[in-house]
C-alpha cells in the first residue's frame, strides 16, 4: 500500500488494493485522499481517526462498505460522492452535520443509519441516491431530511413500528403527506407501513383500496390479505374490500 502520511494526517492514498486497513495512529484522512481509488472495495478506518476531509473518498466506484470508527467527529463535503457500488452506512455517534454532496450519485445505497446526534443534513446529501428505500432516523431528525427523504424515513419509522406505538410526529406527517406516502407504501409493498396507518386511524380503507387499483398485481394480493387481515381483527364483521378479483 503507497500512502503519503504527514503528522498523523493521510494525505493521499496511491495505491491498487482491494482492501485497504488505514494505519492506527492516523487522526484525519485529507480532502480527496483516496478519491478516484477505482479497485478499492473495502476499507477499515482506525478509531484514531477524528477527520474526514473534502471528496475523500470521491469516485470510489468500487467501493461497497466501509467501517467508520465511533470517533470521527467531522466530515467534509462530497466525502462519498460517486461511490456507486456503497450500500449501506452507519454513521458514528457524534455526528452532528451531513454535508453537500454526502453521498450524492451512491446508486447502491439501500439504506442508512443517522445516529441521534445528527443536526443537520444538507439538502443535496442523498441526491441520487435512486435505491435508497431505508433510512433509520429518530422522528424528530425528520423534518431535517430533504423532501424526498423524508418520505423513505417515514416509511422506514412506521416498518417498525407496524404495531402502532406510534408517534405524533410521524403521525402528523402522515396526515400531511398521506396521498404520498400511501401511494410509496402500496408500491413498495410494504404491508407493515400500511398496517401502521390503518392501526393508528391516519387513512381509511376506502383510501387504501383506492391506491390499490393503481398497483401491480403482486402488490393487490400482498396488501388485500392485510386489509381482509384487518377488517376480521377490527370486529367489522364485513369484508372492507367486497369481491375482490385478486383474492
Amino acid at each position: 500500500m503507497s500512502v503519503i502520511i504527514e503528522d498523523g494526517r493521510l494525505i493521499r492514498y496511491e495505491g491498487g488494493e482491494i482492501c485497504c486497513t488505514v494505519s492506527e495512529g492516523i487522526r484525519s484522512i485529507e480532502d480527496l485522499a483516496f478519491s478516484g481509488a477505482e479497485r478499492l472495495e473495502r476499507l477499515l478506518i482506525p478509531e484514531s481517526v477524528e477527520s474526514i476531509g473534502n471528496y475523500a473518498f470521491r469516485m470510489c466506484y468500487a467501493l461497497q462498505s466501509v467501517l467508520l470508527p465511533r470517533c470521527v467527529s467531522h466530515f467534509g463535503s462530497g466525502v462519498f460522492q460517486h461511490c456507486w457500488n456503497l450500500k449501506s452506512v452507519r454513521l458514528p455517534e457524534g455526528t452532528e452535520t451531513i454535508g453537500t454532496d454526502m453521498f450524492e450519485s451512491c446508486h447502491e445505497l439501500t439504506s442508512i443509519s443517522l445516529p441521534g446526534t445528527v443536526k443537520s443534513i444538507a439538502r443535496s446529501a442523498f441526491s441520487g441516491c435512486r435505491n435508497l428505500r431505508v433510512i433509520d432516523a429518530e422522528p424528530n431528525q425528520i423534518s431535517l431530511l430533504p423532501p424526498a427523504a423524508r418520505y423513505i424515513a417515514v416509511i422506514s419509522y412506521m416498518e417498525k413500528n407496524a404495531d402502532g406505538g406510534g408517534n405524533e410526529i410521524i403521525d402528523g406527517f402522515v396526515s400531511e403527506r398521506q396521498k404520498n406516502l400511501l401511494d410509496l407504501a402500496v408500491n413498495r409493498r410494504s404491508a407493515e407501513a400500511v398496517r401502521y396507518m390503518l392501526s393508528r386511524g391516519l387513512v381509511s380503507d376506502d383510501a387504501v383500496r383506492e391506491y390499490l387499483a393503481r398497483s401491480a398485481e403482486r402488490s393487490r394480493i400482498e396488501i388485500t390479505a392485510l386489509l381482509l387481515d384487518h377488517s376480521r381483527q377490527s370486529g367489522s364483521g364485513t369484508d372492507i374490500l367486497g369481491e375482490d378479483p385478486f383474492l
